[in-house]
């Protein structure tokens, strides 16, 4: 790309990088996964580093290479700025996604051989590929700082003013999850394992879907969906607390984690923090309650968002147009929304995810009692992939038809009816992605379960034609 593309439609490579990787590792593997278990291959120790591989190209890939490709567009424009020196965008992108790269290769080859036969060029790259991944985002976080120093401070009157704290919730998350990654990489390594220890793999996921991509969506959501869908504008001054609710919530998920981190590097000194019985089950309950008020702060916020349409749209009390005798010169728009179509229906994709959120708090809500009471067990990934594959994916789907476009200032997507299609096969591959393993011993469970990661790669392989050409128009 030309220097003025890099400054002007950056977000198409970060966009690019996100399909290549979804279309590969992210919901390639995924579907070779949910396939082979369907087809019942036995799991051997290769299964837990290409499960990795799959998990780590979806948050890192996909998820986070979208998200980064759309907020560093749009997001220094709610501080009334632009991204700061966008002549480091190409080495940012570069590091990021060579990293995610050399990971999903790296370590899924290491357990098929088994790390003490493995060549250490496979052990150094994998370990490489967090160092990658770690300089990348130091690049990109250079880039924010120097944007802040041009922005406009925030306040009560801001567009950034509810969605601040969100922003810095999930930036901070998605570079710690980094570093950690980098150390559960490094000991992996280190100790001749395939896999990242369970301490580290939770935490490093904990913080990219309710770390990251949850706040992110957020401020998507306050910002644009009022507009997009026009919804009454949410409450200003109750988000900005609720940011607060949600960041102390996510700290006590992540206290055990942390302390059995600690605890692993402190055991070289002989030493533990984790001895005592007592403190075990605290960190357990803190974890509990830590999960059920993380999860009734989302239910808060998609109450206030407004979905339901309870309240009157914002544009209701808006000033009275001046100019009554111009209205024949306007396109007339569809009921209830301010676009003529040209961006498809994406509202279906914003709904449905939405949906699949309620579904995913539901789920882990009924996880929590269910652990505590032994009345149900329901599945973590159940619950897990209700959000990533039904309310994340979906809602970037439904993001990417209506913002992209703008972005680069193109008027709607190339193929409009294309975004039911991908609303279509994106529903379905949630459906069937959870659904079964609610009812495991259900006889069609297996085979739903193995179509759901090709139903689910398809739907990005629509998206992805269906942007190219949006992207390629005149």
């Amino acid at each position: 790309m030309s220097a003025k593309s890099w400054t002007q439609t950056f977000h198409e490579p970060f966009i690019y990088g996100a399909l290549a990787i979804a279309l590969t590792a992210g919901f390639g593997y995924g579907a070779l996964i949910v396939g082979s278990v369907a087809l019942g291959v036995i799991p051997g120790a290769w299964w837990g580093a290409v499960v990795q591989a799959h998990g780590h190209a979806q948050l890192f890939g996909w998820l986070g290479l979208f998200v980064l490709g759309m907020g560093l567009y749009f997001l220094p424009r709610l501080h009334g700025a632009t991204l700061q020196e966008t002549a480091r965008l190409p080495y940012g992108l570069g590091l990021m996604s060579g990293g995610i790269a050399l990971r999903v290769i790296a370590q899924p080859w290491l357990g098929f051989r088994g790390a003490s036969d493995a060549f250490p060029l496979l052990q150094f790259a994998w370990a490489l590929s967090a160092v990658l991944e770690v300089a990348g985002m130091l690049v990109l976080f250079s880039m924010l700082r120097a944007t802040e120093r041009v922005e406009k401070p925030v306040t009560a009157g801001s567009p950034a003013y509810a969605s601040e704290r969100f922003v810095r919730i999930a930036f901070g998350s998605l570079g710690v999850a980094l570093l950690f990654n980098a150390l559960g990489v490094w000991n992996a390594v280190a100790q001749e394992r395939t896999t990242l220890a369970p301490y580290y793999d939770n935490l490093v996921i904990t913080l990219i879907l309710y770390g990251a991509a949850i706040p992110m969506a957020i401020v998507f959501s306050i910002r644009n969906l009022p507009l997009f869908l026009r919804l009454a504008l949410p409450p200003r001054d109750s988000l900005r607390r609720l940011g607060v609710w949600y960041a102390a919530s996510l700290l006590w998920i992540l206290a055990p984690w942390l302390l059995a981190i600690a605890d692993d590097l402190l055991m070289a000194f002989h030493r533990s923090l984790l001895a005592n019985d007592l403190l075990a089950s605290l960190l357990n309950l803190l974890q509990v309650v830590g999960t059920l008020a993380l999860n009734l702060a989302i239910l808060v916020f998609v109450w206030q968002l407004d979905l339901l349409r309870r309240r009157a749209p914002w544009v209701v009390n808006r000033a009275p147009n001046t100019r009554p005798d111009l209205d024949y010169l306007r396109k007339p728009t569809r009921e209830n929304y301010p676009d003529a179509g040209e961006y498809g229906g994406f509202e279906l994709l914003i709904y449905s995810a939405y949906g699949w959120l309620v579904v995913a708090v539901i789920l882990n809500i009924g996880r929590v009692f269910g652990d505590a009471t032994g009345w149900v067990s329901i599945s973590a990934d159940a619950a897990r992939h209700a959000l990533t594959v039904g309310f994340i994916t979906l809602l970037i789907f439904g993001m990417a038809a209506r913002m992209v476009p703008g972005f680069s200032h193109k008027k709607g997507v190339a193929y409009p009816r294309l975004v039911t299609v991908t609303f279509a096969l994106g529903n379905v591959a949630a459906f069937l992605r959870v659904v079964p393993t609610l009812f495991p011993s259900w006889e069609l469970a297996l085979p739903l379960l193995g179509l759901s990661g090709a139903f689910g790669w398809l739907a990005v392989a629509v998206l992805a034609v269906n942007l190219h050409a949006t992207f390629r128009r005149a």
